[in-house]
């Protein structure tokens, strides 16, 4: 493993203690290793380095300062004495604490070990072969060779494990050769001799390292690993041993350094306990006073700074110096204080006056938060009622707008059914009819007849053609169930808020509680955004009047209406708004915008028929008033969905309701059905213009003229002057009518490329008409005078 050293370097030195045997005449004597004593270092700092040996430092002390260092050094060795006292008797405790407990754990062993004995006493135990006991040790690193020597020599052990038994027999035989003698197979008691083999060095075996007869490990066995393993100490202990020795020198010195640096150290904490810092600097300036008292000239000194009072030699200028300082640091001080003192008496000026501003305040936020919580309660209040109003006033409009949706799809269809049927007739002849057309003819001519004698009862005097008047007549019991139907939508329209307040059923008094939230906080009524919530708050008012006034069957004024009247006069009674007031200004335009024109969107998509002149000109008189109000453009959606809505209708009558018949001049001539169709398709074309103009002031010009020119005259009033009779008086007062009709600005949109197919037309009227001897082509001539320019 190592190398094996000198022969005279393996001998270890041995020191006789006192509990070695006196005789040793068996031991064999050693060497004596002669360590001589090492020289220690002279310290860096010590008070012989400078002087001899002789020489004696002495500092001198205070006798109070050493009084007191007296009594510390007493108070240290009392409070170090009662700390050992302390510790031994902890000390003490312990052990007596360990001994028990130990006692304790040894009993309860031996009460184990000693039933665990009495149970297997009589029982043998399983041998195990060598293989099977030896199976764990297949993993070690061993060598074979170490193995099989040592169970060369331990051979009776190695064969198998003992039981009770063999234990037994072995223990007697050992104890009867102990009582016979020093015999051969037995190991004495007390042994001094060596035991020596090949592989061991000479060794002192000690009495009780020879004696094997533990009583207390009776049942100890041997094994390989447990002799290699001692075999390997034993090894180790000698390395360590021969390094101690080859390297005894180093470590050595290595000590003494150690001892001299504590000396070092203990000798500078000595010195600083004697000499303090303040003592220092004191005998400093006592040395420089004293050099000036005499005239001597002290050397300068490096004096280091430290942390402690000391007085220094001190003039006036010095002095002065710092007087200045303390004044100037006093000064600064207390300009701070009067600048702190300024900012308080500014602060408290401020509080008093904004106290005096919240007290004169006091009313008005008073009367605000009054009104804030009546307005709270009134706010919820209202929102309840109207949450169940809003349902059935919903569902009254719709009642009363399906039934009116309802007659005008009876009328429209009745309508184009009749068309139908005199178009049907006047190509077929004086053919025999049958069935449901001679009853629909029937009751057309009856209609016919009755407003004609209405006409001549009420109109007596003014001429009238056929096709100008509006078929909307129903049966009688058809009538009855619609005004049933409108009677009950008006009896409980009129009852509708018969159970609230005439705060929350008035529309004026619930515009009036939000114009007062204008008058007392005008700023939180806009922040709240109060203003965009009123349409949708006077909604339900709205509509309900609306329901009752039937716009397309009375003649109601936008602006006569309740409603309206509230809007524009909101605010009056309060003489705290000012009436020009943005919102008060903006908010009829604005329930009109939001509430009025989806009301007749619908209106106009449902019930209204485009070629009653009646409904047209009630509607254009409900909305005059919209091209006064400044919201109502391009940019508003409301506005131009009603737009949309009303150019859709009028669409559907030029596809549904404008039929021209086609029919060679002889026929049309030769058969009065046709030319009288012919005629009440015309006069249907101009009572379309006669709505489509009624509506001016909603639709623009170039609406008009593409509804009037393109789609109305040059597509079918053409066509229809073209096939009827020219020369005759009914031709006269049909151009005078579509003449009445085109006004300077649809004359004036299009150009001659626009009205070549009119001005044809009319030239050919007046050639017939100058031809029969009539003076009515002198209009027609001015006329296309008027379109040339």
């Amino acid at each position: 493993m190592f190398r094996k050293p000198k022969a005279k370097g393996a001998i270890r030195q041995r020191k006789n203690d006192d509990w070695d045997e006196p005789n040793g005449e068996n031991q064999e004597d050693s060497d004596v290793i002669e360590v001589k004593k090492a020289s220690v270092p002279r310290a860096t700092v010590s008070f012989d380095a400078d002087e001899g040996a002789d020489s004696i430092f002495k500092l001198k002390k205070d006798k109070k300062k050493v009084e007191e260092l007296k009594r510390q050094h007493k108070l240290e060795e009392e409070a170090e004495q009662i700390y050992k006292e302390e510790k031994e008797r902890k000390e003490a405790l312990e052990k007596i604490v360990k001994k028990e407990k130990q006692s304790r754990e040894n009993k309860i062993t031996k009460n184990e070990k000693q039933k665990y004995l009495d149970k297997y006493r009589d029982k043998s135990a399983k041998h195990i072969s060598n293989t099977e006991a030896f199976e764990y040790d297949e993993h070690l690193n061993i060598d074979s060779e170490a193995i099989s020597s040592v169970s060369n020599k331990f051979s009776s052990v190695f064969e198998g494990i003992p039981d009770s038994r063999a234990v037994f027999e072995a223990k007697k035989r050992r104890e009867r050769a102990r009582r016979e003698g020093n015999q051969d197979g037995y190991i004495p008691l007390d042994d001094t001799q060596k035991l020596k083999s090949k592989n061991e060095r000479n060794r002192l075996i000690r009495e009780d390292e020879n004696d094997d007869s533990d009583e207390e490990c009776t049942n100890k066995f041997y094994s390989a690993r447990e002799l290699l393993r001692s075999e390997e100490d034993r090894r180790r202990e000698e390395q360590e041993g021969f390094l101690e020795r080859e390297h005894g020198d180093d470590e050595t010195n290595v000590r003494t350094r150690d001892d001299d640096s504590e000396n070092e150290e203990w000798e500078r904490q000595q010195i600083k306990k004697a000499v303090s810092r303040r003592e220092i600097g004191q005998l400093r300036t006592e040395k420089r006073n004293t050099s000036k008292l005499f005239g001597h000239h002290a050397p300068a000194e490096d004096d280091t700074a430290m942390d402690m009072d000391i007085d220094l030699d001190m003039d006036v200028q010095d002095i002065l110096a710092k007087l200045k300082l303390r004044i100037q640091e006093r000064e600064e001080a207390l300009n701070f204080r009067k600048e702190e003192r300024r900012k308080l008496e500014q602060s408290i000026e401020e509080n008093k006056s904004m106290i005096g501003k919240l007290e004169m305040e006091l009313p008005n936020q008073s009367t605000k938060y009054t009104m804030y919580q009546e307005l709270r309660v009134y706010s919820r209040s209202i929102l309840e009622c109207l949450n169940e109003k809003v349902d059935e006033i919903n569902s009254i409009v719709d009642k009363k707008r399906e039934c009116g949706k309802a007659r005008s799809i009876r009328l429209l269809a009745r309508r184009r059914q009749d068309m139908k049927d005199q178009y049907e007739e006047c190509t077929q002849g004086k053919s025999v009819k049958v069935g449901e057309v001679v009853s629909r003819v029937a009751e057309r001519e009856a209609r016919r007849g009755r407003r004609r004698r209405e006409r001549e009862s009420t109109l007596s005097g003014i001429s009238h053609e056929e096709g100008l008047s509006t078929d909307d007549e129903e049966s009688t019991q058809q009538t009855l169930n619609d005004k049933k139907t409108c009677d009950e939508v008006e009896a409980v329209a009129t009852v509708l808020f018969a159970d609230a307040l005439e705060e929350y059923s008035d529309f004026r008094k619930v515009l009036g509680r939000m114009t007062d939230w204008l008058a007392v906080d005008p700023k939180s009524f806009q922040d709240a955004y109060v203003y965009l919530c009123l349409p949708k708050l006077s909604s339900p008012y709205v509509r309900l009047e609306l329901l009752q006034a039937d716009i397309l069957r009375n003649e109601t004024v936008l602006t006569s209406m309740q409603w309206f009247k509230t809007a524009m006069l909101a605010g009056s009674e309060n003489t705290e708004i000012d009436q020009n007031h943005d919102i008060l200004v903006e908010l009829a335009p604005a329930i009109i915008e939001k509430v009025i024109l989806p009301f007749l969107i619908d209106t106009i998509k449902d019930e209204w028929d485009p070629m009653s002149l009646r409904q047209t000109k009630k509607l254009a008189m409900f909305c005059s008033i919209f091209e006064k109000i400044p919201n109502l453009t391009d940019k508003s959606k409301q506005f131009t969905g009603f737009l949309a809505a009303i150019r859709e209708k009028i669409g559907q009558c030029f596809e549904e309701d404008l039929f021209v018949p086609i029919f060679m001049p002889p026929g049309v001539i030769d058969q009065p059905t046709g030319r009288q169709f012919l005629d009440r398709q015309y006069w249907a074309c101009i009572k379309l213009i006669k709505s489509i103009n009624v509506l001016s002031p909603l639709i623009s010009v170039a609406a008009r003229f593409e509804f009037i020119i393109e789609k109305c005259v040059n597509a079918r009033c053409v066509m229809a002057l073209r096939i009827g009779c020219k020369n005759d008086v009914s031709t006269e007062r049909k151009i005078r009518g579509l003449f009445a009709e085109l006004d300077d600005s649809l004359l004036m949109m299009g150009g001659r490329t626009s009205f070549q197919q009119l001005v044809s037309t009319l030239e050919l009227v007046s050639e017939a008409q100058r031809d029969a001897g009539r003076i009515f082509h002198k209009d027609i001539k001015k006329f296309l005078a008027r379109l040339e320019r």
